[in-house]
């Protein structure tokens, strides 16, 4: 329905925005509906829409949540390399669903990343690290 609404959109006047297809892609990720979240995702380009790190974010969300490791990899480095730099809601993103994968160490690598990029962890960083480390046996 979102992307139908989106499509009767372009045919009018007013044009959507990243803000717009921010909103749909979000949506089609948390519907975990990734692979039409990424084809608008490559539509914005085309378009003359710049994808930001609200777009990234929500893509390596909807990546993770179905243990898509290598294409959220693919699509960090597609940041940095277009100077779009993830941002604590993306690192806090990643590190909850490494940590529900018991992917400890990943975890705890994407964190050094993060303070060598000058972004704070949050409480739901280290909130993620605890149950990860709980999950995995004694303490």
């Amino acid at each position: 329905m979102a992307v139908e609404f989106l499509r009767t959109m372009e045919k009018g006047t007013l044009k959507p925005d990243a803000h717009i297809y921010n909103n749909v892609i979000g949506t089609l990720c948390k519907d975990r509906m990734i692979d039409s979240a990424l084809e608008l995702f490559n539509e914005m380009p085309e378009k003359g829409i710049p994808p930001d790190v609200v777009t990234y974010s929500s893509l390596i969300g909807g990546l993770c949540n179905l243990s898509r490791w290598e294409e959220v990899k693919k699509l960090m480095k597609e940041m940095v390399f277009f100077k779009i730099y993830p941002d604590v809601v993306t690192f806090t993103t990643l590190i909850v669903d490494l940590c529900k994968e018991g992917m400890m160490d990943e975890a705890e690598d994407v964190i050094g990343i993060m303070k060598q990029q000058h972004v704070v962890p949050n409480v739901t960083c280290y909130t993620a690290l605890m149950s990860g480390y709980c999950l995995e046996g004694p303490i």
